[in-house]
């Protein structure tokens, strides 16, 4: 039993080695291509990563209560609106800018470069139909931050916006952003 297993190991082993193909150890010659001009004006921006210390189904969480059930702003009632989602461009401009507050020591919606937040979305490569935006400076946490955007008439109104269909927030330091959207590929 034992020399025909160690018959059929060599068989298959055979086998094996003889339905290879062959390898060329002669590496391929180098070629140098000519440079190519792009046009990089409509290229997607390059990816940086920032360190975002948010719980987003928190936020996302306590936003969507508020919308379904309505609420007033001031002294505006707001009627109940649909769910918004979380999008991570959308989140990516938020944080960018909670940072660049930070690290530049200011706190307004337009940056130090003169950017507003639709040319910060642009940035990011969000195709907007619609946007919005709240900052914070102080808040520890996300419960905290919400519902200080909601006591202030205005930032509760973007919060109610009917026209917003997703959302994205950051965090850097003390500094919040919370940024809305609507693509202009939805209806």
């Amino acid at each position: 039993m034992f020399r025909f297993l160690s018959l059929a190991v060599i068989v298959v082993c055979i086998i094996l080695f003889a339905s290879c193909e062959k390898i060329d150890l002669i590496p391929a010659p180098i070629t140098h291509p000519q440079p190519v001009t792009q046009d990089t004006s409509s290229a997607p921006p390059t990816a940086v990563i920032i360190n975002n210390n948010i719980n987003a189904d928190t936020l996302l969480l306590l936003v969507n209560e508020v919308r379904a059930k309505g609420c007033h702003c001031g002294d505006t009632y707001m009627p109940p609106v649909a769910p918004l989602s979380w999008n991570n461009l959308l989140e990516f401009a938020a944080v960018s800018h909670s940072k660049d507050m930070y690290t530049k020591n200011y706190f307004d919606h337009i940056g130090k470069d003169g950017k507003n937040p639709g040319q910060r979305l642009d940035a990011v490569g969000y195709d907007w139909r619609y946007y919005g935006e709240n900052i914070a400076k102080g808040p520890g946490t996300e419960a905290v931050v919400i519902a200080g955007w909601l006591n202030s008439p205005g930032h509760c109104k973007n919060i109610m916006n009917a026209n917003f269909t997703e959302m994205g927030v950051g965090k850097y330091g003390s500094y919040w952003t919370q940024t809305f959207g609507q693509p202009f590929s939805s209806n």
